[in-house]
């Protein structure tokens, strides 16, 4: 069974887009080999992040993500089995985005999965929707 993971936070003062380029390629590194995919998203303030993956795996990594010092004030917002990835694509990925992005997935309702499968969360779909033009394309050859 997979679990899905998402979190917010701010980003620790001085980090910097080349700092943050240097964690999203570690963090890849570590996320292939723990068979965890994900996306964050961050708005040059705040951080908010989605993972995914086999429970073990997602254990290890979410251990890192609390003890990172590139980081504060970490929320968690989901911490929940899931059917299927949401995010099959990147090992790890980064998007910048607006605040106005970042606070609609802090405050997406993230709470309701408990009552409906995540992938049908206010949460999940403001996500998918954020994501899913960022996916490869098919080869139409293909």
């Amino acid at each position: 069974m997979l679990r899905a993971f998402a979190y917010s936070s701010f980003a620790a003062p001085g980090l910097f887009d080349e700092k943050l380029r240097s964690i999203v390629s570690q963090s890849a590194a570590f996320n292939r080999i723990a068979g965890v995919t994900g996306a964050m998203l961050v708005d040059g303030t705040r951080i908010f992040q989605y993972i995914e993956g086999p429970s073990d795996g997602l254990e290890a990594v979410v251990r890192r993500i609390e003890q990172s010092r590139s980081h504060t004030l970490m929320r968690p917002l989901l911490d929940a089995p899931t059917a299927q990835r949401a995010v099959p694509y990147w090992a790890m990925t980064r998007l910048d985005t607006g605040q106005t992005v970042v606070s609609g997935l802090i405050n997406a309702g993230w709470d309701e999965f408990g009552q409906r499968p995540v992938a049908h969360s206010p949460g999940m779909e403001l996500l998918s929707s954020v994501l899913r033009p960022h996916f490869p394309v098919a080869n139409a050859s293909d």
